[in-house]
Formats: structure tokens, C-alpha cells, sequence
């Protein structure tokens, strides 16, 4: 009996001390950490997702819309919400015929990021839209949300300034989280989205949702509106970019018919007053509703195997020499100099001797007896390469630094070329050679290791057409806020060129000659206040060049006697000459320009699929005024 006595005690005590810790653990839960379990457990209840916000809209001058916004469907896994992430996955990927590639993406992300939501498609088309509604039932956790989707209305028109968008990658993120950005968020990835990704961004908002315990949605608790990024007038001219494309693609189509291969191609208009650019062209190009849409690994693959470089803006990032055109600099530092004056006087036998290389002017036969301004009118190397060997190269490369050359313009497009300025002891370091006479004879026509971007080349000719100021190439003219509020980015001066107004007064006669009676005459027979500068690159044949064709050049502004458009173009690989190929362009450009200061409303623009072929009947959609009514 006391045995049992005991071990009904000990049973006893157990028990007690058993209710003693259930009862010590409650009391914790309950007093203790009842606070903190129930905010956990109202989190396990309440989800909140951000918001994206929708991104400035991109305008021209005029207020045509650029880049604006529509909606793109989406969408997402919430792992925390699944029972069985990787299985629903898998499901959901079958059904909707998305590439096994996709889920192995998705899967390691899940790995590595297991508490964060995932995107497993987006930019729905209507029929993955329609099968999703009649699944998204058997999935919980697996959300359709709608995003803004970033939509070009003119199509390629303006691709390499407008740029792209795309998701948001890894290392950006880290970066940017603080900023308010999110996994799955779009942003610019190029050109002006890029640059001005802090303007046209906007700031997020949020949704708070409360959820049943298979986490699917009961009842919306609140929100938090977003903010819209800032729209963004840039300083194009729509109406002026289209006809400069449709100038440049004509030509270039004609040469891939001639030459039987094709090339590429830049143009840049801007104002010689102020630096803002009316048009930038470089073709081939590239329409960026493709990349908005979400491209495909093929299409992808496409534009970067094309042997024309769609991708590549040549207008910016492309550095090529520049041929004679260069000479209007070469002009400016002998008259700076002293070695040639207003009633210098030359004879060209059609070669000249450095050392005891012959160097031979384009016209073989010679232009016999010029005047300084004829000199530059008709091109004459054999001048230049006389003033190249007395000027030498440390006062070249001072002269074209002053115009902006060998350094960045500062434009705000990202991938910008400083091009190439040899100095005193460039070609020892680089080549491991020494500089010779006839490198500074090269050098003074624009040929050899100097190179130059078209916007390089516009911005010089600027100089010399308003009198010797350098602006910075200017690409947003207003930036309007969610207020309506729109404020003005003014021009900014970087530089005046150290030449007088009286030796600039003569350049621009001889280029007034050149259009007149020189290398450009006939160019336009209107237009008798163009003037410009021709150039013609000569090319070793190369292995992408095999038959060295020719790049050309020409630069100009219009009208002589008040100038207020400059208009450069290059060709590349052309052939021919830039009197003949790249000034026609140049003279188009001029004439849309003159009738659109006759007529400066908001005509509609069409919009530009694809310059390569003949627009189709479905492009003909036009797209003119702002959508909001507000303008600067």
C-alpha cells in the first residue's frame, strides 16, 4: 500500500509540475509575448505589395507624345502564400506554355530570395490573359496585377535618344532599394529613360490586403496612391526627326542597293544659338516597343548579330574621322597663328612633297591658283597639308580641344565617345612609333588617327556659325512635376574658342563658297543661304570593308547670314562623296526646318516602324497633341 501510495505521489507530482510548465508557457504567451504574437499574427493576415508607379511621360517641343504609359498585366507568386512553391511553379508553367528556361530563372530566385514574391510572366497577351482567369482558382498565392507599361506611340522614331526599358536586375536593386525600388519594377535601361530615370521614376505606392489563411485575397484594408514620375519635354522636334529619318533611310537604302551591302548612318540638327538639339538620328535603328513588350531571346539575339550595329547610336557613341571637313578648324588655327591672312594666296599642282612622300590633293591635276577662301570652298588638300606640317601637331591638338574635340560633349545620352585627339607623344605610347610631318599633313585634312562623333562635329561647326561660342548639346528643355508646374533647363555655354570674329567671319565664307561654287554646289538650289563643309574619309579595305569605301561628311548651317540651324551628316562606308551624298540630306533637313518655322503648330507625326521597309497600311495611325492639355 505505500508503495502505491508513493507512486500515486510521484504520478501526481508529475502531472502537477507538467500543468505547472503548460500553465508558465501560457502565462508567456498570453502576458509575456501576447503583444508581439498578435501584431505577427495580424502580419500572417495582412499583406501589404507595393505599387508601381507610372512613369513620366517623354514629349517633344511641340507636346507629341514620345513615351507614355499603358497596361501591362502581370503575374506573381507569393512563396510565402504557397504550400508548395516549386510545384505550383511547375504547374502553372506547363499550362501556360512559358519556356522551361523560365521556371529554372524562377526557381533559383525563390532559392535565393524565398520570403520575396515572384514574377513569373508579365506583358500578358490577351490569350495567356483569358487562360490565366480560368486557372487562377486552383492556384492561391498566385496573383494577376496590373502594371504600367511603357508604350512608344511613333514606334522607332527617335530610338537611340528615347532609349528602353526593362526589369530591374540584381545589382541595381541592391543599389536603388532605398530609393523606393522593388523586384520586378521596369526602368529605363537606355538613352533619356536612363539618364533621367530619377525624374521619370515616380515614387511607389502600396496595397494593403488582408488574406484568408490559403492567402488569398478577402477584403482591401487600405492604399497608398502612387506618385507618378515627372514628364519630361525634350528638345526634338518630332515633325523635324521624322523627315531627317526618312532623308537618312532613303539615302542609306539607295546605297545598299549600289553597293550591295548596307551601312549606317547619323545626323545631328540642333541650334547654333543655344545647343538644343532639334533632331539626332542614327540608323540603323531599333523599335523600342520591342524591349517594352518583354523581347525575346531571339530577337534579341538579331539586333546584336546584324552586322549594321542597330544597337549602336552613331551620332554619340560613334567615333570616325573626319575628313575634310576638320579643315574648317585647320583654317581657324593658321589664321589664329598669323600663317595666312584675309588676301593669302596659293597654288595647287596637285601634290605636295613631305620630305620625300608625295602627298596628292584629290583633284590630281590641281586646283592651280585659290584664294584663302576658295582654299576651303573646293577642298584643296594640297593647302592643307601645307598649313598641317607649319602648324605641327601640338598647336592642332590645342586648336581642336577649344572646339570640343577628344572630349565628351557632355550630352545626356549614356555610351557617349570622347572620340580620338593625338597630342605630342600619342602615337610613342600608343603605337610605340614616332610622329612624323606627314602625320601632321594627315591630321590637317581629318584623316589618320584623329576621330570625331557627329555630335562632335555639330557642335564645332556651332561654334563657328554664331560667332565662337560652345554650348553643351541640350536634350530636355522643360521638366514638368505632378503639380503641372513645368520648369525650364536652360542652355548652358562649356567654352568660347580662341579665335577672333574676323578669322571666323572668313571660315564661314569659305564655306558659304563651298555650297556656292565648291565641293557642295547644286545642293539645293532654294536654299541660297546654306552653307557647309564637305568631307570624304578615305578607307584601306578591312575585312567588314572590303572594298574601302569611302565614309562621307557634310556640316552645315542655314541661313549664312543669321545662322540657326546646324545640320551634320555622315555616312559610313558610302563610297562616293559627301557633296554628292551626305549635303542632299543635310538640304532636306533645311527645308522641313523652314517650313515648320512658317508653320511651327503641332502637325501630327506618323509613326515609324521600321525604316528598313515600306511602312504597312496599320501604321498609318497618326499621334499629335500632349495628353494632358498643360504645357510649358
Amino acid at each position: 500500500m505505500k508503495e502505491r501510495n508513493a507512486r500515486i505521489r510521484v504520478v501526481l507530482g508529475v502531472i502537477l509540475l507538467g500543468l505547472g510548465v503548460l500553465l508558465g508557457r501560457i502565462s508567456q504567451l498570453q502576458i509575456l509575448n501576447g503583444p508581439e504574437l498578435l501584431e505577427e499574427s495580424r502580419r500572417n493576415m495582412i499583406r501589404e505589395t507595393p505599387v508601381s508607379a507610372p512613369r513620366g511621360l517623354i514629349l517633344d517641343r511641340s507636346g507629341r507624345v514620345l513615351a507614355r504609359n499603358t497596361a501591362r498585366f502581370t503575374i506573381r507568386l507569393d512563396p510565402g502564400q504557397v504550400s508548395n512553391p516549386t510545384r505550383a511553379l511547375e504547374e502553372i508553367v506547363r499550362l501556360l506554355k512559358i519556356p522551361a528556361s523560365r521556371l529554372q530563372a524562377l526557381i533559383r530566385q525563390m532559392a535565393e530570395h524565398p520570403s520575396e514574391p515572384v514574377i513569373i510572366k508579365e506583358a500578358l497577351d490577351a490569350a495567356t490573359l483569358a487562360r490565366f482567369a480560368e486557372i487562377q482558382g486552383d492556384f492561391p498565392g498566385i496573383q494577376l496585377e496590373v502594371h504600367p507599361l511603357r508604350e512608344y506611340p511613333l514606334g522607332q522614331l527617335a530610338a537611340h535618344v528615347l532609349g528602353q526599358v526593362g526589369e530591374i536586375d540584381e545589382e541595381t536593386l541592391r543599389k536603388w532599394r532605398g530609393r523606393g525600388y522593388f523586384r520586378g519594377e521596369w526602368i529605363g535601361k537606355d538613352g533619356v529613360e536612363l539618364s533621367f530615370e530619377r525624374f521619370l521614376h515616380g515614387h511607389p505606392g502600396a496595397r494593403v490586403i488582408q488574406v484568408d489563411v490559403a492567402g488569398q485575397p478577402v477584403r482591401l484594408l487600405g492604399e497608398r496612391a502612387s506618385r507618378p514620375g515627372n514628364d519630361l519635354f525634350v528638345t526634338l522636334d518630332a515633325r523635324l526627326q521624322r523627315r531627317a529619318e526618312e532623308a537618312l533611310s532613303r539615302t542609306l537604302r539607295r546605297l545598299q542597293a549600289e553597293n550591295g551591302h548596307g551601312g549606317g548612318g547619323a545626323l545631328v540638327a540642333l541650334e547654333a544659338h543655344t545647343g538644343r538639339i532639334r533632331a539626332l538620328v542614327s540608323l540603323p535603328a531599333y523599335n523600342p516597343n520591342w524591349f517594352a513588350r518583354g523581347i525575346s531571346v531571339r530577337q534579341f539575339q538579331t539586333l546584336l548579330e546584324d552586322p549594321r550595329s542597330p544597337l549602336l547610336d552613331r551620332a554619340v557613341s560613334g567615333a570616325y574621322p573626319p575628313g575634310s571637313t576638320y579643315k574648317i578648324i585647320t583654317t581657324s588655327a593658321a589664321l589664329s597663328e598669323g600663317l595666312v591672312h584675309r588676301n593669302s594666296t596659293f597654288y595647287c599642282s596637285g601634290v605636295f612633297m613631305v620630305g620625300d612622300m608625295p602627298f596628292n590633293c584629290f583633284v590630281r591635276s590641281g586646283h592651280g591658283p585659290l584664294d584663302l577662301i576658295d582654299c576651303l570652298a573646293h577642298s584643296c588638300d594640297v593647302v592643307y597639308y601645307r598649313l598641317g606640317t607649319e602648324l605641327g601637331l601640338a598647336r592642332m591638338e590645342r586648336y581642336s580641344r577649344s572646339f570640343g574635340l577628344g572630349a565628351l560633349t557632355g550630352i545626356d545620352l549614356p555610351g557617349e565617345d570622347p572620340g580620338n585627339l593625338p597630342g605630342p607623344g600619342w602615337k610613342e605610347k600608343n603605337l610605340g612609333e614616332q610622329w612624323f610631318a606627314g602625320d601632321n599633313a594627315n591630321m590637317a585634312i581629318g584623316q589618320g588617327f584623329l576621330a570625331v562623333t557627329p555630335i562632335q562635329m555639330a557642335l564645332a561647326t556651332a561654334a563657328v556659325a554664331n560667332g565662337g561660342t560652345l554650348w553643351r548639346p541640350q536634350l530636355v528643355e522643360w521638366v514638368r512635376d505632378g503639380t503641372s508646374t513645368a520648369h525650364r533647363v536652360p542652355p548652358l555655354v562649356v567654352g568660347r574658342i580662341p579665335v577672333a570674329s574676323e578669322h571666323l567671319s572668313l571660315v564661314r565664307k569659305g564655306m558659304e563658297g563651298a555650297v556656292d561654287r565648291g565641293t557642295a554646289a547644286g545642293v539645293g538650289s532654294e536654299l541660297a543661304e546654306l552653307a557647309g563643309k564637305t568631307g570624304t574619309v578615305e578607307n584601306s579595305p578591312t575585312s567588314d570593308n572590303p572594298e574601302g569605301r569611302n565614309h562621307t561628311w557634310f556640316t552645315s548651317y542655314y541661313p549664312a547670314s543669321a545662322p540657326d540651324l546646324v545640320v551634320t551628316v555622315f555616312l559610313e562606308k558610302s563610297g562616293g562623296y559627301g557633296g554628292s551624298l551626305a549635303a542632299p540630306v543635310a538640304a532636306e533637313v533645311v527645308r522641313e526646318w523652314k517650313a515648320i518655322r512658317s508653320d511651327p503648330g503641332p502637325t501630327p507625326v506618323l509613326p515609324v516602324e521600321d525604316w528598313d521597309r515600306t511602312p504597312a497600311s496599320g501604321d498609318s495611325k497618326m499621334f499629335s497633341g500632349p495628353v494632358r492639355q498643360e504645357s510649358p
